[in-house]
């Protein structure tokens, strides 16, 4: 039960956020998807960022408990372009659309119901369709630096570093 409430609560601070920081307007996410405004991209290189080098330093102190999931390309390629398709037909993901739907948009509430379809969907198809497309371009449960053969150091430094100077040097002007 504590598990559950405090899942609640999380969720609830996460969603608060999501409309403090002007991401739960569909008119700005279609934007991003436009590539007209690019607040909401901005935000979320910011959360990768800093969430790719916090994870990165708890491992290094043992304090990281990883759970990689299966590198498998087609489903995920599948399943990214129906979230995009979704994304782009109402201006909602699915925690803007659930952050919306609790704050009483009807568009959001049919968009997460949407959400739930789409998800009942695939719990009766994964056994025909996608668990035979899963083995295709199956590389398990690997990361980056273990791909290449290279320490995680190789990938998040720089990759940090590139994109910390990228946000610095598109930081919308103020006028």
């Amino acid at each position: 039960m504590a598990t559950v409430i405090v899942g609640l609560v999380i969720g609830a601070l996460f969603g608060a956020a999501l409309v403090l920081a002007a991401l739960a307007d569909p008119d700005k996410i279609i934007g991003t998807l436009r590539l007209k405004d690019f607040h909401a991209m901005r935000t979320i290189a910011v959360f990768v960022l800093v969430g790719m080098l916090g994870t990165w330093i708890l491992g290094l102190v043992g304090l990281a408990n990883l759970s990689i999931k299966p590198t498998t390309l087609v489903t995920v390629l599948i399943g990214g372009s129906l979230l995009g398709i979704g994304f782009g037909l109402t201006g909602f993901c699915p925690g803007t659309g659930l952050a919306c739907a609790a704050s009483g948009r009807i568009d959001a509430l049919v968009t997460v119901i949407g959400m739930f379809a789409g998800a009942l969907a695939y719990i009766f198809i994964h056994p025909s369709v996608a668990a035979p497309l899963e083995k295709i371009a199956d590389y398990g449960k690997v990361t980056l630096p273990q791909m290449t053969n290279t320490p995680a150091a190789a990938w998040v430094i720089p990759l940090f570093a590139v994109g910390t100077l990228v946000l610095v040097l598109t930081k919308p002007k103020r006028g």
